[in-house]
């Protein structure tokens, strides 16, 4: 019998670790995993659904995993992950040779679910699935999967339907496997959550904060980082955690989304303009060599060029080292579908044409001014396009390329000799 895996992950860091922990399961079993799609007899397709081009990767990847089951009739397809709970019924008739698809709190049964051939249970929990078992794609940078699901109900989003509300991981077991991380030796460590800081330890009760201030003290690893924030839960606590504790990486992924007050209210965000700036400005003062990232979502139903204008006005004020920027598009169930997309797709397509270039102009601008410096830097990765040199991250998150053959997975201080929009380049200095 054939039991090698093959997994194809699209999406968010979650998604990621969730594919981690579903390769772990079917490792415990004595499946093996592969990277090529010839040598599978098992695949599995976790699926991301926040915007509509990434649910129709799926379909169009199923298309190709079509033809291997055509040519073997006795492997087995799944479909993980947000479409699989969002459109279960529309994977069937568009795809019924998938052979099992698999609910995001499914997950952690799934070698059940194979040996039953059976109905995946697509009921969204509020308890927290411990899976012990995991495959990690590094063996120098893990993620650490703290909380997960969302109760903010923003108008565009799909998150409270596919993963469910928010449900937190207790304390007791987070720092079980930060532990098994540090004798290890992982050198990083990312806390997860889609709103990190609306964590709240069943257990004990203690926020967001206390758990950084614990996991800062007690990781044996370097750098300690953590995805996604939520503006209107953000405590000026963690930015000062972050201050006082050198392992916590400057860095903050803050989305704002838009900069429009009455679009935000659309959005319903919970916070204005002026409450975001604000709070960037305390956090900075906090922390100042902070690194900040930010969502924006460009061509929300109703938008005026007024409207867009204003988030232009924060990209300028906060000068983020990186955005990821999107095209609004109408997600299932979500209240925002029920508006009139009214903003044409030429005009939304204009508009983020010159967020993406300003915003480009502005990491350009910070880029050059870190020539001549020497820079901490995380060596991940040989650099796929030209091998003679190693690519590496800054504490900020700051893509560094650098000069010459480097041993991965370790730190070296980089002389930063210099810069583009998008990396900064350097050498380790003689």
């Amino acid at each position: 019998m054939n039991s090698r895996f093959f997994i194809k992950t699209y999406g968010c860091q979650m998604n990621v670790n969730d594919s981690e922990k579903m390769a772990g399961l079917l490792e415990s079993r004595g499946w093996t995993q592969v990277y090529a799609e010839r040598s599978a007899s098992l695949f599995i397709v976790n699926t991301c659904a926040v915007r509509e081009k990434a649910q129709e990767k799926l379909f169009s990847y199923l298309g190709r995993l079509k033809r291997y089951k055509e040519l073997d009739p006795a492997c087995t397809i799944v479909v993980a992950g947000c479409v699989s709970q969002l459109l279960k019924e529309e994977i069937r008739r568009r795809a019924p040779f998938v052979d099992l698809l698999l609910g995001t709190n499914a997950y952690p049964r799934l070698l059940e679910y194979l040996d039953q051939r059976g109905e995946s249970d697509f009921r969204l929990s509020r308890h927290w699935n411990e899976v012990t078992s995991l495959h990690r794609r590094s063996s120098f940078s893990a993620f650490l999967s703290i909380m997960e699901g969302c109760d903010n109900f923003c108008s565009y989003c799909v998150v409270p339907f596919t993963r469910g509300r928010e449900k937190s991981r207790p304390l007791s077991l987070i720092l079980r496997e930060l532990d098994e991380l540090s004798a290890q030796g992982y050198k990083e460590v990312v806390l997860l959550g889609q709103n990190v800081d609306a964590y709240l330890d069943p257990e004990k009760g203690g926020g967001f904060a206390d758990l950084l201030e614990v996991v800062a003290q007690r990781s044996g690893a370097s750098w300690i980082r953590f995805l996604t924030s939520h503006p209107s839960k953000f405590s000026l606590r963690i930015a000062e955690v972050m201050a006082r504790n050198d392992k916590i990486c400057r860095a903050l992924h803050l989305p704002f989304q838009a900069g429009s007050d009455r679009i935000l209210s659309l959005m319903n965000r919970g916070y204005s303009k002026a409450e975001y700036l604000s709070l960037v400005k305390a956090i900075k003062e906090r922390v100042p060599d902070i690194a900040m990232a930010a969502d924006i979502i460009v061509g929300f139903p109703t938008e005026r060029e007024e409207d867009f204008l204003e988030t232009m006005e924060i990209v300028e004020e906060v000068r983020f080292e990186n955005i990821f920027s999107f095209l609004y598009s109408p997600r299932p169930g979500t209240k925002s579908s029920k508006m009139e997309d009214d903003v044409p797709p030429s005009v939304k397509g204009e508009r983020l044409i010159r967020l993406q270039e300003r915003q480009k102009e502005i990491q350009l601008e910070e880029n050059l001014k870190r020539i001549g410096s020497v820079q901490r830097v995380l060596l991940e990765e040989r650099n796929r396009k030209d091998p003679s040199q190693t690519v590496g991250r800054t504490a900020g998150g700051r893509v560094v390329n650098i000069l010459g053959p480097c041993e991965t997975g370790q730190f070296a201080d980089i002389l930063i000799d210099g810069a583009g929009p998008h990396n900064l380049k350097g050498r380790i200095p003689l």
